[in-house]
């Protein structure tokens, strides 16, 4: 098992709009001092594709949220299609949490589409985003 490149991700929002601090890029980075901060909201999402060639099976996705700033229930979806592949629940805290997801099929596209938040206002902080397969 392997850790998968995800070649384009796309968010639901970026706190303020301000990408330059807050984007979307700090998913994937791999720097511990920047995340992904979104802006409020009932639901937020990550929609990510993975590299080009053959879809791989995503067997774990490990996430690092901010403490308080996180969310209780995510769902991933396979896209195309939207299957929920598996929902799971995070705990509020900033250790990295894993989660197992079992697939079917290959997939090139992946949503984490994130409810229940810790924050009043519905703003989710992700320090990292990983998904783990062959």
């Amino acid at each position: 098992m392997s850790e998968l490149r995800v070649s384009s991700s796309s968010v639901s929002s970026v706190l303020q709009r301000n990408n330059k601090e807050h984007g979307r890029k700090f998913l994937f980075d791999g720097c511990p001092d920047t995340a992904w901060s979104s802006d409020g909201g009932e639901k937020q999402h990550v929609t990510v594709t993975f590299e080009q060639g053959d879809p791989p099976t995503v067997t774990k996705i490990r996430i690092q949220f901010q403490g308080g700033f996180s969310a209780r229930q995510c769902d991933v979806t396979s896209s195309p299609g939207g299957e929920v592949l598996t929902t799971f629940h995070p705990i509020d805290s900033n250790i990295t949490q894993e989660f197992s997801v079992a697939m079917a099929a290959p997939t090139s596209s992946l949503t984490l589409s994130f409810s229940q938040f810790t924050d009043f206002y519905g703003r989710l902080i992700v320090y990292s985003l990983e998904f783990h397969g062959s």
